[in-house]
């Protein structure tokens, strides 16, 4: 699925302190057997985990975003 593959990859991004201050990438995925290029605009910020969490889990975590930008083929 494109849209996870590029969370997972905005997910790797440095992470600004906010989402409003977020620093938005550009993301070019191509979709594995055809010509398809999946373009997503994506951000990254780190937050508090939640109080409940687990116990493994670190004191500030990262959640991402992404907004697709569309489709383009390769030639």
């Amino acid at each position: 699925m494109p849209r996870q593959a590029a969370l997972k990859a905005a997910r790797r991004l440095e992470p600004a302190p906010e989402e409003d201050v977020a620093e938005r990438v550009e993301l070019r995925l191509r979709e594995r057997g055809t010509d398809k290029v999946h373009v997503y605009e994506a951000w990254a910020w780190e937050r508090a985990a939640p109080s409940d969490g687990p116990d493994w889990m670190p004191d500030q975590i990262t959640e991402a975003n992404v907004e697709k930008q569309g489709i383009t083929h390769l030639e």
